[in-house]
């Protein structure tokens, strides 16, 4: 009986940590699924139309992807001043777009603000329970 109660507890706890890799990082998706809807028509056909529509809800995610509950590997102090330059970066696009700035200002926010998610997103642990490798692919 002893040993069936051990192996069902090692069993649920095996279930539970697969579970828990197999969920991934909402927040980061969520970011990262926005940020290709508004990066490459910029980048192949100099289109900041997307890159207008999306400022307001790119700083949203970056505010989600900043405060929500991050995976270990992201929790260092280091880590924290990296989704601060996201945070930034997206708040100063959002408020050219809202000034209507000049489309070069707004691009190179736009650029600006890739790279500061690039170096999060490209991570090597930014794919954890995908199963991808470093989980981003290209942008």
């Amino acid at each position: 009986m002893k040993n069936s109660i051990l192996t069902i507890a090692f069993a649920l706890i095996a279930l539970v940590s697969f579970a828990q890799k197999g969920q991934g990082w909402a927040d980061l998706e969520n970011m990262k699924t926005v940020m290709k809807q508004t990066f490459p028509p910029m980048m192949k056909n100099n289109d900041l139309t997307a890159a207008k529509q999306n400022a307001a809800e790119l700083y949203d995610k970056a505010l989600a992807l900043q405060n929500g509950t991050k995976p270990r590997a992201f929790r260092s102090a280091a880590m924290a001043e990296k989704f601060a330059a996201i945070t930034a970066n997206a708040k100063e696009m959002k408020d050219l777009v809202a000034a209507k700035a000049s489309d070069e200002d707004i691009k190179s926010s736009l650029v600006t603000f890739h790279a500061a998610f690039a170096e999060i997103a490209h991570h090597k642990k930014a794919g954890m329970g995908h199963g991808q490798g470093n989980g981003m692919g290209k942008m």
